[in-house]
């Protein structure tokens, strides 16, 4: 009777080792997706960063981005994976601020697109109008992307500062015009 009651327990010891063995996995594979995540963000915001901005370094930034990468595959947390994106995208951030000339008005540096005179009718140009839109409020605001729907596209644009925030832009495909805009993610 004893030994039956033995097995189990050392059953039960195994079950319990087994369960332990998998979340520590699981917890490892989310951690492998959010690094991934992670580096990919980062050459998508350098990659934007260095396309519309003139006269930047573009060997610096890859070692920059080579860096921040490297920092972020050493992560050893989802949160540390996290930080590191962060303050590359900080980095990025900096780099773009604009002093104005003393004396002078800051000047916007995008040109407004003029909505009844444009049909959109790619994905580049609706994310063009939705990053005009939303940098008039947000300087750090960076277009990720633009699915077409019937009569409208929707961009997702990233107006984080430091941790990714992401503003859905609705675009009429017909005028340009700015038909809608809500916050959909924010991590």
């Amino acid at each position: 009777m004893s030994n039956g009651t033995e097995e189990i327990g050392d059953i039960r010891k195994r079950l319990e080792e087994i369960e332990k063995a998998i979340g520590e996995l699981r917890a490892g594979r989310e951690l492998v997706i959010m690094k991934t995540i992670a580096s990919e963000l980062c050459t998508i915001h350098c990659n934007i960063f260095v396309l519309s901005q003139k006269g930047v370094d573009t060997e610096l930034w890859a070692k920059k981005l080579a860096e921040a990468k490297q920092a972020i595959q050493g992560s050893e947390t989802i949160e540390d994976a996290i930080k590191a994106r962060d303050n590359f995208v900080q980095e990025i951030i900096e780099c773009t601020k604009i002093e104005p000339a003393k004396g002078e008005a800051a000047k916007e540096t995008v040109e407004p697109v003029k909505a009844e005179e444009v049909e959109v009718d790619d994905a580049d140009t609706a994310m063009e109008i939705a990053h005009y839109f939303m940098k008039k409020d947000n300087s750090v605001a960076l277009p990720m992307k633009a699915d077409r729907r019937s009569d409208y596209w929707l961009v997702d644009v990233d107006v984080g500062v430091v941790r990714m925030e992401i503003v859905r832009v609705k675009v009429d495909a017909k005028t340009g015009e700015i038909l809608s805009h809500e916050t959909i993610e924010k991590k």
